[in-house]
């Protein structure tokens, strides 16, 4: 807070030391320091960017762990991986500022929240400076986000690219396409070829969701990939997920039957993230829920179901017309939104993902299959 403060006053002291902004702008510089899902989210916002201003260099500041998923992406120049333990404290924000410095930077994009960013861009003399402002935000937030050359307001009401693509206005650019993209790493292909041979109907399942929140029960998945396997003899279930993932995926195949077991194929932690665009199109359709994954597979355009759970699906949702979306009408939802996500269900009941049965699952799976989905 206090950084804050004393920001707010000097601000027009600190604007003095800003560079002169090109025009147009000829250097670019994009913050998604957030997830996976966050990260695909923001490919809209990239690709239009790129289209607006095609000679822009054009940096990403990205949370390391998916830096990887971004080095394929061809509208990005490059990437700055940063961690959030790299701007703890005052000193930590100066380094980030001093970084940013260096870049040269004639205007910046914020998509996500804290007060970090306002205070480094200013700090770093960057002349344009548009961010998005939280629909949740606490006090210290709200006074930093005065600091933006532009503040655009999010609403809970509509899908975050929407704020995104006024970002853009606000620099001169009109974007046009709201679809989701995204990249597999060079030799992708011949790297998941081991795993998944071109022929198969394959159906991919999420085992795990990084909030715990949103995730479904290993009974159910289990259930889901039981019923796909009666339903169809045809199909193959693919697991999906990180090595940490072990244990559900074993738990879930060991309640199969073994004669279902054989139709399975366990790929968790098997894959890496620059690779799994590329597995994931080898997919005849996709489970998941609100998670990095589903993103993914939305901007490859598969057949999809997301069990929603509590997520607020106006503002985020899969968007491709071969996607469906399960997801409960209680009086407590939404309760997780992009700028305000809890990770333990406040009525005690965890309704909105325990009350989805499996065939729910299994019977919009088949209708994805068949192309009756939307």
């Amino acid at each position: 807070m206090i950084n804050t403060l004393l920001t707010l006053l000097l601000a027009p002291l600190l604007r003095l030391f800003c560079r002169r902004a090109a025009v147009p702008p000829q250097r670019v510089l994009v913050i998604q320091a957030a997830k996976i899902g966050d990260a695909i989210c923001t490919s809209p916002l990239l690709r239009e960017l790129r289209a607006g201003l095609p000679h822009a260099h054009v940096a990403v500041l990205a949370n390391p762990a998916v830096a990887p998923l971004l080095q394929a992406n061809p509208r990005i120049d490059a990437i700055i991986p940063v961690t959030a333990a790299e701007w703890r404290g005052t000193l930590g924000k100066l380094r980030l500022a001093a970084r940013l410095r260096r870049g040269n930077f004639d205007v910046v994009f914020c998509c996500n929240g804290g007060s970090v960013w306002p205070l480094a861009t200013l700090w770093a003399g960057i002349p344009q400076r548009i961010g998005v402002l939280p629909n949740f935000a606490g006090r210290s937030q709200r006074l930093a986000g005065r600091l933006w050359s532009h503040g655009v307001a999010h609403r809970g009401d509509r899908l975050i690219v929407e704020s995104y693509f006024d970002m853009l206005r606000a620099a001169g650019v009109e974007p046009v396409a709201t679809d989701k993209e995204v990249f597999a790493a060079p030799a992708a292909q011949e790297r998941v070829a081991a795993l998944l041979p071109e022929a198969g109907k394959y159906v991919g399942i999420a085992v795990s969701a990084a909030n715990k929140l949103k995730e479904l029960e290993s009974g159910t998945l289990a259930a889901v990939a039981a019923g796909l396997l009666d339903a169809q003899p045809d199909i193959r279930i693919v697991l999906l997920g990180t090595a940490g993932d072990a244990g559900r995926a074993g738990a879930l195949t060991g309640a199969l039957a073994p004669a279902q077991q054989a139709r399975l194929i366990d790929t968790c932690g098997q894959v890496a993230l620059a690779d799994l665009p590329a597995l994931l199109a080898r997919l005849a359709a996709f489970v998941g829920v609100d998670s990095g994954l589903t993103y993914m597979a939305d901007a490859l355009n598969l057949p999809l179901v997301s069990v929603a759970g509590p997520c607020n699906m106006a503002e985020t949702r899969p968007v491709n017309p071969r996607a469906a979306i399960i997801q409960r009408r209680l009086p407590c939802l939404p309760c997780a939104h992009i700028f305000r996500a809890p990770t333990t269900c406040h009525v005690g009941t965890l309704a909105c993902i325990r009350d989805v049965q499996a065939g729910e699952i299994v019977a919009a799976v088949l209708r994805a299959l068949d192309g009756t989905a939307a």
